[in-house]
């Protein structure tokens, strides 16, 4: 069963990093997603092998977790390298909750998919994110299928994601037959992006349909 709930939210960001909103304080996300009723958020801020800020902000998301009714999980976003390497301290990717995504154009297809077999076969990955090929190559079917296999191997979860729209319409019926598992992500960089998925409601609604008797 495939039941994504609309009161979970597992990919948000905060002010850690430089490009989100500066009120986009984790504070400010707690109260934003008390005031929607969600009952889980995950902090999900971007992450990199030469980031110094980790603590501080895992203090914080502790802090404010002993005072609040949702459930909060502490966590992180970090690229999927060339190598298929993740780019995250290990001691951090290990004990935290960890979206792995692309956010580099490799514009190779072998480099790609090498890429996300390794990601996807890491232990220390949770979620393979906003997941979808690049626009210079496509995926045969049978390439497809194999990834939803070494995902339901590796018992990853997708991220229907509602800043890119993502995966695919067609990969996640896909994935949905090989028994994928799905949580939301609305990837926020925005107090009024969280818990918002109004944009990938079709998304939503193929991995709820029931399947044909």
């Amino acid at each position: 069963m495939n039941a994504v709930n609309l009161r979970e939210d597992y990919h948000i960001h905060s002010n850690y990093n430089d490009h989100s909103s500066p009120d986009l304080t984790i504070a400010n996300v707690v109260r934003r997603a008390e005031k929607l009723n969600l009952h889980t958020i995950a902090f999900t801020e971007h992450v990199g092998k030469t980031s110094r800020w980790m603590p501080e902000y895992l203090s914080e998301i502790e802090l404010l977790s002993k005072g609040s009714s949702l459930k909060i999980i502490p966590g992180f976003e970090a690229k999927i390298l060339a190598d298929g390497s993740i780019n995250c301290p290990e001691e951090y990717s290990k004990d935290y909750f960890l979206i792995a995504s692309f956010h580099t154009l490799y514009n190779d297809k072998d480099i790609w998919l090498n890429a996300l077999r390794i990601a996807i076969n890491n232990p220390n990955v949770d979620v393979i994110g906003h997941i979808a090929p690049e626009r210079t190559f496509k995926m045969e079917l049978c390439e497809v299928q194999d990834l939803a296999s070494l995902i339901v191997e590796n018992r990853k979860i997708i991220e229907i994601n509602a800043k890119y729209h993502r995966p695919p319409r067609e990969w996640t019926v896909l994935f949905k037959q090989f028994g994928v598992k799905f949580h939301l992500g609305s990837d926020a960089h925005r107090l009024e992006e969280i818990g918002n998925f109004e944009n990938i409601s079709d998304l939503i609604s193929l991995v709820l349909k029931h399947d044909p008797a």
